[in-house]
């Protein structure tokens, strides 16, 4: 896909969006100097084209009972494409996975686990994470306050 050129008003809309994506047009447009029906035709483009891909949600994980968060390094036995695809298959499908990546470098898979407490996470742990074939390794980082999301 090719990459999308973007000015500088594009990247103020994308700016504010990223603070209030639920912010009414005319405000967006007031913020980045356009009227309402130009601002409206670039957020449009954004979408189009693909640079906005969605809107979301944030909510305080705490407030639904998850109240650790932990970041997990996995390293497998075999760096094979079919390796790579059977593990990501098997711990994407657990709803206390909330981010899951393929890396280069030291690990293959960083993983974001979110759950109630550290016995939620250790009973995830001896559950999930280590009964996956071809996991040589886990290195679990436990979030103790969380800076800049």
């Amino acid at each position: 896909m090719a990459q999308t050129l973007l000015d500088s008003i594009d990247h103020k809309i994308l700016e504010v969006l990223g603070r209030n994506a639920r912010i009414p047009n005319t405000e967006l447009s007031d913020e980045v100097g356009l009227t309402p029906a130009p601002c409206l035709r670039r957020v449009k483009r954004l979408e189009d084209s693909g640079v906005i891909e969605g809107y979301s949600v944030r909510v305080n994980p705490s407030r639904l009972g998850m109240g650790l968060t932990v970041f997990v390094s996995i390293t497998l036995d075999r760096q094979t494409k079919g390796s790579y695809d059977t593990f990501a298959q098997k711990i994407t499908a657990h709803s206390e996975v909330r981010e899951c990546y393929l890396m280069l470098g030291e690990r293959d898979f960083l993983l974001k686990i979110m759950v109630s407490d550290l016995e939620a996470y250790q009973q995830f742990y001896l559950k999930h994470l280590t009964t996956v074939a071809g996991v040589r390794n886990i290195n679990s980082s436990i979030v103790v306050k969380e800076e800049k999301r």
